[in-house]
C-alpha cells in the first residue's frame, strides 16, 4: 500500500514540475516592456505553433484597484508565413498572487503579420528561430 502511495505522489509531484513554466528573457519590445517566452509552453503541431510569453509592462495601467503590470498571452505561429494568431491574454493586477484584472479569448482565430518590434515579433522570431537565444 504504502508502495502504491508513494508511487502515485512521484507522479503527481512530477507533472507539477513539469508544468511549471521556463521563462527566457528575449529583451524589451519597442515600447520598453520586457519580454519573456514559456520554453515548457512551445508546442509543435502541423504547420503550427503554440507558445505563451509574458509581457512586464514598463509603465503600469491604471485601473481602479491599483494596476496592470503584467500579462500573459497563447498564441499560435506559422513559421512558413511569420505570421500569429491570438488565443488569449490575461492582464494581471498581482501576477505572483494570480490576481487577473481580466481574460479575454479570441472569438476568432486570425493569422496576422506583426508589427516589426512587438512583442509578438520577438516571440515569433524566437519560435521559429530567426533570433538568437538570451
Amino acid at each position: 500500500m504504502r508502495t502504491g502511495l508513494t508511487i502515485v505522489l512521484s507522479v503527481v509531484a512530477s507533472g507539477v514540475l513539469a508544468a511549471t513554466p521556463d521563462w527566457l528573457p528575449l529583451g524589451e519590445n519597442a515600447n520598453g516592456n520586457r519580454i519573456y517566452v514559456d520554453r515548457t509552453s512551445i508546442k509543435s503541431a502541423a504547420d503550427t505553433t503554440s507558445v505563451t510569453f509574458r509581457t512586464e509592462l514598463k509603465t503600469p495601467l491604471d485601473t481602479l484597484n491599483g494596476g496592470i503590470t503584467s500579462m500573459r498571452s497563447q498564441m499560435r505561429v506559422r513559421c512558413k508565413d511569420m505570421t500569429a494568431a491570438g488565443v488569449e491574454v490575461i492582464l494581471f493586477e498581482n501576477e505572483a498572487r494570480n490576481q487577473a484584472f481580466a481574460r479575454n479569448k479570441a472569438a476568432k482565430i486570425e493569422y496576422l503579420k506583426e508589427p516589426a518590434g512587438s512583442s509578438a515579433d520577438l516571440v515569433i522570431k524566437q519560435v521559429c528561430n530567426k533570433a538568437p537565444a538570451k
